[in-house]
């Protein structure tokens, strides 16, 4: 899998570098924001896909030891959102046909986010406030 390679290009603006993503269905390059592993005095690594067929991301169902907020978002308009999706979140599988955030506490069990019908493309947004999710990222791995 190819490393992200953002370029700095004043002490706190980077330039984001696309990546491929490891799911076939994300055809359009991925951006990811690595936080502190850019930027020592930040804390926020965020990732984005543009989503636009079914496929199941996250799997298997796992837990974090950090805060974890999942947006999904209408590509063209954000309220103008048509996908079905269900998202493992403890013990619930949430259904979730609206544009909205999930918000993930750490140490919960979450995933996989099963998107099942995509009937306008979306934008997939997964942002953390963590060292540990920065190198993560870093790291390309869900």
């Amino acid at each position: 899998m190819p490393k992200i390679e953002n370029v700095q290009r004043e002490a706190t603006v980077f330039e984001l570098k696309p990546w491929k993503s490891i799911h076939d269905t994300i055809t359009k390059p991925m951006v990811t924001g690595l936080g502190p592993m850019e930027i020592p005095e930040s804390a926020l690594a965020m990732g984005f896909a543009h989503i636009t067929a079914p496929d199941i991301l996250g799997s298997p169902t796992h837990i974090h030891p950090f805060d974890q907020w999942i947006y999904l978002l209408g590509a063209e308009n954000f309220a103008d959102f048509d996908a079905d999706i269900e998202f493992t979140l403890g013990e619930e599988v949430l259904k979730i046909d609206y544009p909205c955030y999930i918000f993930v506490p750490k140490g919960t069990k979450h995933c996989p986010l099963n998107i099942k019908r995509v009937g306008k493309p979306f934008i997939f947004i997964d942002a953390s406030i963590t060292q540990e999710a920065s190198y993560q990222a870093l790291n390309n791995k869900e």
